[in-house]
């Protein structure tokens, strides 16, 4: 009985000294943005934005939306992310074609990112997910990939919403996906971050100030919402769901197109199959692929 004691408090000593302190970050804050925050790119092209939001397990439909856009030879000239967007986001901007990212989220298992911890921050660490990230993208740096991208988080200490430009990709994505209460909140010059989606579910703005001239929002999270069920988890959740989308409407709204596919996980907030789920996600770029090629020849 004792050693079971002191195992059990050693795991609970153990989750309270567990700590994501990432100084390195680069960050911008909302209230700092203006025309000069990045530099506009010079010449006559007309810069494509893509804003991947954020949804959980939905992301997986990002990989369709990237897919159609590759068959069509579209290629974003910016791009930004948030929680399970920011993954999709640092993927794509890595310069890895859909084949390689294809493989990348079909040997991808959700267990694997699971790092359960025994603290009062949080359940889950997030570090297997930077991990993965870094892993998964040969850029050591977020500013050193072909494409240039912007990553949010919410800052819970000026209550703002801040966007992460630089530091390592992995870092950059567990912090932009930090659920509240789940994972421990990531440190960065005393001020506490989570995740993006709290405050920005699919980054328009971000895009449009990073110098985006066409802005794709891609909607996995607010098109699909369905009637809460009386139960304390669902009531939970989709409260949340409502709230954040809710905030969120008009900056998606000032998209040029939205894309939100029709596809929603199960009871168990597992999909059935990660190939449904990237089908949805093509079929709904598919879908608008019209208009966005009438767009991009008015630009």
């Amino acid at each position: 009985m004792k050693i079971k004691l002191i195992t059990f408090l050693m795991l609970i000593l153990t989750g309270c000294a567990q700590n994501n302190n990432y100084p390195q970050l680069e960050l911008v804050k909302a209230s700092e943005l203006d025309d000069q925050f990045i530099e506009k790119q010079t010449g006559d092209k007309k810069q494509i934005g893509i804003a991947f939001g954020g949804g959980g397990i939905r992301g997986y439909m990002h990989l369709g939306v990237i897919k159609a856009l590759e068959e069509a030879q579209i290629k974003a000239d910016i791009v930004t992310g948030s929680s399970a967007g920011s993954i999709a986001a640092t993927l794509y901007a890595s310069g890895k074609p859909y084949v390689e990212l294809e493989s990348i989220i079909s040997n991808f298992n959700e267990t694997d990112i699971m790092d359960m911890v025994l603290s009062r921050k949080g359940i889950m660490n997030g570090q297997s997910l930077a991990q993965w990230i870094n892993d998964s993208v040969p850029q050591q740096k977020l500013s050193d990939m072909p494409i240039p991208i912007g990553i949010t988080a919410t800052d819970m200490t000026s209550l703002e919403s801040v966007l992460i430009r630089d530091g390592s990709p992995g870092e950059a994505v567990q912090t932009s996906s930090t659920i509240p209460g789940a994972f421990i909140p990531v440190e960065h010059e005393d001020h506490l971050l989570v995740d993006g989606g709290v405050l920005n579910v699919v980054p328009v703005e971000y895009a449009k100030a990073m110098g985006a001239d066409l802005v794709i929002a891609v909607d996995i999270y607010c098109g699909n919402q369905k009637p809460a069920k009386n139960t304390s988890l669902s009531m939970q959740l989709s409260t949340f769901r409502l709230l954040a989308c809710k905030l969120s409407e008009a900056e998606i709204n000032r998209a040029d197109i939205v894309i939100r596919p029709d596809y929603e996980p199960d009871e168990n907030r597992n999909f059935n199959s990660k190939k449904d789920a990237i089908n949805a996600g093509y079929k709904a770029m598919m879908a608008q692929m019209p208009k966005l090629e009438k767009l991009l020849k008015e630009l």
